[in-house]
């Protein structure tokens, strides 16, 4: 169930910028990231200063718990 609820949440929170596949348009490919699962949690959950918004800070309006299924979901996107 993760997997389909961290879809869901990927394509209202980051289909825009990294494509409906994770292919890549504004934002990079997700498809051929190697950012693991913690990695990319930490991202929307902490941001990182220096990286494009919305990575500068939190992903709004996303728990630890959505972002970390947003990760699982990503995993599936990779090639």
């Amino acid at each position: 169930a993760w997997a389909q609820d961290g879809a869901v949440l990927y394509k209202s929170k980051c289909a825009m910028c990294h494509g409906p596949a994770g292919e890549g348009k504004v934002g990079p490919s997700l498809q051929k990231t190697t950012l693991d699962q913690k990695q990319i949690t930490d991202y929307l959950t902490k941001g990182e200063a220096g990286k494009k918004a919305p990575h500068s800070k939190a992903v709004a309006g996303l728990t630890a718990a959505q972002a970390g299924e947003v990760a699982t979901y990503v995993g599936t996107l990779k090639k």
